[in-house]
């Protein structure tokens, strides 16, 4: 994301207040504490939104490492998740259900053709940071690192993955991926994220096996 050069007067009391959560790790230096407090402030590091892939032929295959990743996803607060389906979509239903016996909500989302398609019924709906799963096998995620790394980086895609030839694992967006999808059948993995690397915009967050 682009970053403009302002200049700005703070009280004293609050800029040493600010200095004070400087850590050279999450905090680097002054600008970058006022950065990501002002983000904080605004909600953008709220994480809401959650999709997960569960699409293709290989559908019936995923539904443990769907219910995984719904579970996952609960133990950091979401109770609404989103389930991208397309072929044998019925069966991942009758597994997963309304969300209930796992303690949240589950939506589906049908139509989008690809994983980058599969998002576009959301376009209108997504005005912040959110997450996108995409597993071909069991990943855990610790999502709160993921986020902080996320905002640090400012990335417009940040991947959390142990394979990085599939680029398969957690994500999370922003949602300028929208102005890299699009209409018809198209993948993050394999045309949106090429894309991306070739902007500087897309950050990995490798997982070590």
């Amino acid at each position: 994301m682009d970053r403009e050069r302002i200049t700005i007067s703070i009280k004293g009391e609050i800029l040493r207040k600010i200095d004070q959560r400087i850590d050279g790790v999450k905090m680097r230096n002054r600008s970058h504490a006022i950065e990501l407090l002002v983000s904080e402030s605004l909600g953008l590091s709220q994480l809401n939104t959650a999709i997960i892939m569960a699409g293709g032929k290989g559908a019936v295959r995923l539904i443990p490492l769907v219910e995984n990743a719904i579970i996952n996803l609960k133990k950091f607060g979401f109770t609404d998740i989103s389930v991208a389906v397309g072929f044998l979509g019925d069966k991942i239903k009758q597994s997963v259900s309304n969300g209930e016996k796992f303690g949240v909500t589950i939506n589906y989302i049908e139509g989008g053709e690809g994983t980058a398609g599969a998002l576009l019924p959301l376009k209108n709906q997504i005005k912040k940071s959110f997450v996108v799963v995409n597993l071909q096998d069991e990943l855990a995620v610790n999502l709160k690192n993921l986020s902080d790394f996320h905002r640090e980086h400012l990335g417009v895609a940040t991947i959390a993955t142990n394979d990085i030839k599939t680029r398969k694992g957690y994500y999370i967006l922003e949602p300028e991926i929208f102005d890299y999808i699009p209409k018809g059948f198209s993948m993050l993995e394999e045309d949106i994220f090429p894309k991306l690397v070739n902007d500087g915009k897309l950050i990995f967050y490798p997982i070590l096996n």
